[in-house]
């Protein structure tokens, strides 16, 4: 029992869990787009660039004098610091070796992507300090590499309508999922000086904002829909998984355990693109 606990928070708190969140979000790009092909090489690219630009954040966390402030996620990262460097070197030299396995476009398209993660945390720049680049630098960066480089990749036509559609469909989830952090992290965000959505607005307004995305999302799924995007068991998979995603929204609050978070938000990510490979197998 014990050793399932370890590797279970070895699996979360590495980063494991929410690189291979990237990987589902992939391959859900790639079902919506009604293209055949697993992207299997990008997807792993893609998961090794995670796990290399989380953990290498970790390495950055700086220790609190206050002890109330360290959740359980924040022991395990202060006392596996081996670890975190360990899978850090891994990520990177999982990206070394599946960049062979890519277009070479993909250096072009990471590249900068690469440079925006690092300033989003390195402690000289920082950018996750303002309220407004913290959320729309995240958005952006998951939605790019989950959604327009698979498009590049499969020859989609980037401005067409329905691609534009599934690009703004994709970045209000990824807001949606976001937004929670900053309730779970107010106390730790205060302490660090870093200003969010929910100092700004208090956590019941800042819960709101993100309910009231996850049902933008989902009035965005039905007009995809009805404009003909994709088949009724797409649309059923997808409003599954968003409902389901929407309740577990709407329950965050800074009261709520570091697995609630870790386990269950970032996990919207993998059932979504769960429901669709199951929608698209039968």
């Amino acid at each position: 029992m014990i050793f399932f606990k370890r590797f279970f928070d070895f699996l979360l708190f590495g980063n494991i869990y929410v690189a291979l969140g990237t990987v589902f979000l992939i391959q859900s790009t790639v079902i919506m787009m009604g293209k055949d092909a697993l992207m299997i090489g990008y997807s792993l690219l893609s998961f090794f660039a995670t796990l290399f630009v989380y953990n290498l954040q970790r390495v950055f966390y700086s220790h609190q004098e206050d002890s109330s402030l360290l959740s359980v996620r924040r022991k395990w990262i202060f006392k596996n610091q081996f670890s975190i460097k360990l899978l850090c070197l891994l990520g990177a030299a999982g990206v070394a070796v599946t960049f062979f396995f890519n277009d070479y476009r993909i250096l072009i398209y990471l590249s900068p992507l690469l440079l925006l993660s690092i300033a989003y945390f390195l402690p000289i720049i920082k950018l996750r300090q303002n309220i407004i680049f913290k959320l729309l630098t995240l958005a952006f960066v998951w939605t790019t590499v989950t959604a327009i480089i698979p498009a590049i990749l499969n020859h989609v036509t980037l401005f067409s309508p329905i691609t534009v559609f599934h690009f703004f469909s994709r970045f209000i989830f990824m807001i949606a999922i976001c937004i929670p952090f900053d309730i779970r992290d107010l106390k730790i965000d205060q302490a660090e000086d870093i200003s969010t959505l929910t100092q700004k607005f208090g956590e019941q307004n800042t819960r709101m904002i993100a309910t009231f995305c996850m049902l933008l999302y989902c009035m965005l799924i039905i007009a995809g829909f009805i404009l003909r995007m994709y088949p009724h068991k797409i649309l059923l998979a997808l409003m599954i998984s968003s409902i389901i995603n929407g309740l577990l929204v709407f329950m965050s609050n800074t009261k709520r355990g570091e697995y609630f978070y870790v386990v269950l938000i970032d996990g919207t990510m993998i059932l979504q693109g769960i429901a669709l490979m199951i929608a698209q197998f039968f």
